[in-house]
């Protein structure tokens, strides 16, 4: 079982629900929650996942252009 140890944080909800739907279609291990307020990103969702998964949500967000992706942040 892997660590789920990287935020993938968002500034908008659907963006990020849409990238947890991607994730889990391919049963990739992954939850969301509130973006913490230390990271001083307001009221948007992260997803928590393990690091090797970065590069593909990285080519999720580009092949979709979305714009809200705000970065990857350890957990």
């Amino acid at each position: 079982r892997k660590k789920m140890d990287t935020l993938a944080v968002f500034r908008s909800r659907n963006d990020a629900i849409y990238v947890y739907n991607y994730l889990k279609r391919r049963r990739i291990a992954c939850i969301t929650v509130s973006t913490p307020s230390r990271l001083g990103f307001g009221c948007g969702i992260s997803i928590i996942v393990n690091h090797a998964y970065t590069h593909e949500i990285q080519s999720v967000i580009n092949g979709y252009g979305i714009t809200s992706f705000a970065g990857f942040f350890p957990r």
